[in-house]
């Protein structure tokens, strides 16, 4: 009688052993979309923020912080999927992905390098803390004597990209002053132009002027035009975001973790530390 209740033991925690691994798997990624999918939606691919590598894989740095932080933020969900989604998509009620038998399903977070300050959008949503901040900079040759904005009256400068472009369009006094602007296609052209003294000052986005070669050869204005602020959006009123704010600093903290494991993540798609995420939880404040 004895040997059988052993037996019958072993064979009970067995059980419960296969019902732990059937019922317990580690999270992640979805093969499939069900019910239980968070879908994060996206409008188009955006590198360094999402994107498809050499291998025909979905990367980038709004990947990898998902990866990370989604047992923190799943609620009740099961695994997650990124979805492509129209321009116009509304967070938390449009369809997002519909399957093979017709069932809709809803994105209820956009991820892509997000501007929080651009136009109407503001007002249709929720964001996470600023997560990655580009700022618009200035910068001359190491030797000009071109110190500060003011001294950016009457000079010949260039833009590199939309973004410094739009910056400077909008510090309207200081681009009058200038005597003439030239845009350029890349940053490297531009570089070598103030390089060889063609231009004498540079306006440039700090996600292209980080990560050039020979900008050490070069000096950085102080202050700068404009701060693109990049975030996580949701439905206005959501309380989504706050968990997305908690797990990111939880990811950033030692506390909860052996070091910075956010940090290193941001240089590894930016080429530096772009993010200057400052959340605190209500109970730190």
């Amino acid at each position: 009688m004895e040997k059988m209740k052993r037996m019958v033991a072993v064979v009970i925690s067995a059980i419960f052993v296969l019902l732990c691994f059937a019922g317990c798997s580690s999270s992640g990624p979805a093969e499939e979309i069900t019910d239980e999918t968070l879908l994060v939606a996206y409008t188009e691919e955006n590198k360094p923020f999402i994107y498809t590598d050499e291998k025909g894989q979905l990367t980038g740095f709004d990947v990898k912080i998902i990866e990370k932080i989604f047992d923190d933020v799943k609620n009740d969900y099961k695994n997650y999927k990124f979805v492509q989604v129209d321009k116009d998509y509304r967070i938390g009620e449009d369809t997002a992905y519909t399957d093979g038998d017709g069932n809709a399903y809803i994105a209820y977070v956009m991820v892509g390098g997000i501007s929080k300050n651009a136009g109407s959008f503001n007002k249709d949503h929720t964001f996470t803390k600023d997560i990655i901040d580009n700022r618009i900079i200035t910068v001359t040759a190491k030797g000009s004597s071109i110190g500060t904005y003011a001294d950016l009256n009457g000079v010949n400068a260039g833009v590199v990209s939309d973004t410094a472009k739009a910056a400077l369009d909008k510090n309207s006094a200081i681009k009058d002053g200038m005597k003439k602007v030239t845009e350029y296609p890349d940053t490297a052209s531009a570089l070598a132009d103030l390089k060889a003294g063609k231009i004498d000052a540079l306006v440039i986005d700090e996600f292209h002027f980080n990560v050039a070669e020979g900008k050490d050869d070069f000096k950085v204005l102080d202050s700068e035009l404009d701060t693109i602020s990049y975030v996580y959006a949701f439905k206005k009123w959501d309380w989504y975001d706050e968990a997305f704010n908690e797990a990111i600093y939880e990811l950033k903290s030692p506390e909860y973790n052996d070091a910075d494991e956010f940090t290193p993540i941001v240089e590894e798609f930016f080429g530096y530390n772009a993010s200057n995420f400052d959340y605190q939880p209500p109970e730190t404040k």
